[in-house]
């Protein structure tokens, strides 16, 4: 059995793959192509910001960085450094404002690797200026900030990435591909792990002084005010609710998209949740410390996302026939038999195929095709993380209306699809 498969080494490895023929018969976007060789601007230089960087300073010479950005100087600069020195010459320059970045005439695509809480705004702001984007998982921090989003792609004509890269890993679409055929008989559940937090702080957290070079008013952005501490920023961001949701959009974000690509249910999504989670008491960080919610599908299939200590994250498909566990970096089966047939050629259900998540969506650039994680496929995904997330927050059952998307007789409900931004920010 394989060793699990990081996300950095999964990034690191799909960009070396061969391309694949791009067969996403999504309608064409309505604006012009650009230049064989696509200008890419990288707005985030910390973190899952590395994963890219490598892979893209490892292609041919069909794409090149030629800006950075990042409210941090000293990641800038490192960035900068970085590029340059990959690149040989100091055709990259740096920015402190992604205004400015997405605003350059010369760069085609934004690649969007900030906090959770900045996507939506970085992304509206790329689209309106014409520009395609990658947004890294969760699309968005709210389900109102990823509708939003959706509807400036779509008015703009850009094409815009999902960076949820499952989609483009051969084992996940065969496992797909397989229950959509029937191979498991009537599935009776899907089942989501997702690990634990990787990051804690008790309730003696300080304030400290802002470091030099750190721009931290913007860093916070539209999220509310709070007092510097090296705690509460950079990655640790993912652990307070005004910037993310934890390990349930940093994990759940890919193995619940794999179980709405599964039950078809990219342009829909549930129609009940509910869950009981297990947040903190005091302290710095917010979000649940035990993840464990149900979504139900208007078909019967429940999906259920918990937080499982041992074995990392996974999507296990139960049904008449037995069970079979997809993870990055193993797969197993109650019979072994399942998975010689999910893996055979020639199913019923064929879904679109890309085996390099990069390679599809700079296909897709050029031929204006939507890519296999097209942005509202992504808002999708990310609704029922939400979901789950304010199903544990308030603690009863919910009822949810996949096309209006909007809790059926819920106020308080209703009020936690979105947040206020704090000034000047807004989504108009």
């Amino acid at each position: 059995m394989s060793a699990p498969l990081t996300r950095r080494a999964f990034l690191r490895r799909s960009s070396l793959a061969v391309v694949a023929p791009l067969i996403v018969p999504s309608r064409v976007l309505g604006q012009a192509a650009p230049s064989r060789r696509i200008a890419v601007g990288i707005v985030g230089c910390g973190n899952i910001a590395d994963s890219h960087f490598e892979a893209l300073l490892g292609r041919p010479d069909d794409v090149r960085i030629v800006a950075v950005c990042d409210v941090d100087r000293v990641r800038v600069e490192a960035a900068l450094a970085r590029v340059n020195r990959a690149y040989g010459d100091a055709g990259c320059r740096g920015h402190g404002d992604f205004r400015e970045l997405n605003r350059r005439p010369d760069v085609d695509a934004v690649f969007i690797c900030t906090p959770d809480h900045w996507h939506a705004l970085v992304g509206i702001d790329a689209a309106r200026q014409g520009k395609d984007i990658y947004v890294e998982k969760p699309l968005t921090l709210t389900i109102r900030e990823g509708r939003a989003l959706v509807e400036a792609v779509r008015k703009h004509g850009r094409v815009a990435q999902h960076g949820t890269q499952h989609r483009s890993m051969k084992r996940f679409r065969d496992a797909a591909e397989y229950v959509r055929s029937g191979g498991l008989g009537r599935l009776e559940r899907i089942d989501c792990f997702i690990p634990p937090n990787n990051r804690h702080v008790g309730a003696t957290w300080e304030p400290e002084p802002v470091p030099p070079g750190l721009d931290w008013d913007r860093w916070l952005g539209p999220a509310p005010w709070r007092p510097y501490s090296a705690f509460g920023c950079h990655y640790n961001f993912r652990f307070i609710a005004d910037s993310a949701y934890g390990q349930v959009t940093n994990w759940g974000a890919h193995y619940l998209d794999i179980a709405q690509w599964a039950l078809d249910r990219d342009a829909s999504g549930p129609v009940a949740v509910e869950g009981r989670g297990q947040f903190p008491a005091s302290g710095l960080f917010t979000t649940a410390t035990r993840v464990d919610f149900t979504v139900h599908y208007a078909g019967g299939v429940p999906v259920t996302c918990r937080t499982r200590h041992e074995g990392g994250g996974t999507v296990r498909f139960v049904g008449e026939r037995g069970w079979v566990d997809i993870a990055r970096g193993r797969m197993s089966a109650s019979d072994p038999r399942l998975l010689r047939e999910m893996q055979a050629p020639g199913k019923a259900v064929s879904l679109p195929v890309s085996d390099d998540h990069h390679d599809n969506f700079f296909a897709s650039m050029r031929s204006r095709q939507r890519p296999i994680a097209d942005v509202e496929l992504g808002h999708r995904t990310t609704t029922v993380c939400n979901l789950g997330q304010i199903a544990m927050v308030l603690g009863r059952r919910l009822q949810w209306d996949p096309a209006r998307e909007e809790f059926v007789g819920d106020e308080m409900a209703n009020r936690l699809r979105g947040r206020a931004m704090r000034a000047p920010w807004s989504l108009a």
